[in-house]
């Protein structure tokens, strides 16, 4: 029996390749759920205060929230039960859930005109107090009714003498209008914004 072996020109080892890197790449995509993208969601920070005065001379300091593990991810998380977490599909936040909240928490300091600057860790300013936060939800929570439900931990830490100055839980349910990702996460984005409206006026009132 005689077996033929085919030869290919450069050019057709060339196409031969692309082929198949194209069909590793369209497998790959397929086994990670590819196919249609996931909805890229954000949350808005707040723009207007009640009751915080004059601007002082302090400097702010926000470090990177803590949170469990379930929490510090890109995902938007609902729960079904009391005990269980579980998360939209194919819907994520614009960051990792503490970089979201440490970002937004530092634009609604600055929109509030109160401090004289706010900054995250590695921007070199000299800090008069830390804003320490620790996300215990950020879901919606349908056996509660089916809302969305923020929490978050703030310790005001005098960063001068390592005191802590106050501290202090921030909660905020708004109901949503449905079970649906995209009305989920329009209630949370009212749910945080209402509890970061809550941090900034209270520092504001602490400092």
């Amino acid at each position: 029996m005689t077996v033929r072996v085919a030869s290919l020109r450069p050019s057709g080892l060339l196409r031969a390749a692309a082929a198949l890197t194209a069909a590793a790449f369209l497998s790959a995509c397929a086994s990670l759920g590819g196919g249609s993208p996931a909805d890229i969601f954000d949350i808005r920070a707040p723009e207007t205060f009640n009751g915080i005065g004059g601007r002082t001379s302090a400097q702010l300091l926000v470090p990177t929230p803590s949170a469990l593990e379930a929490l510090a991810t890109n995902r938007v998380v609902v729960r079904p039960t009391p005990a269980q977490i579980a998360y939209y599909p194919k819907s994520t936040w614009s960051d990792d859930l503490p970089a979201l909240v440490q970002t937004k928490l530092v634009r609604a300091f600055e929109n509030s005109g109160k401090a004289k600057a706010v900054g995250t860790p590695g921007q070199s300013l000299a800090i008069d107090y830390q804003v320490i936060v620790d996300i215990r939800a950020f879901e919606l929570d349908v056996a509660g009714g089916r809302s969305a439900h923020v929490a978050l931990g703030v310790k005001l830490l005098d960063d001068r003498t390592g005191k802590v100055r106050a501290t202090k839980l921030f909660e905020a349910r708004v109901p949503a209008r449905t079970d649906t990702a995209t009305d989920a996460i329009a209630a949370l984005d009212q749910a945080a914004g209402e509890a970061f409206t809550d941090i900034v006026e209270w520092t504001a009132g602490v400092i």
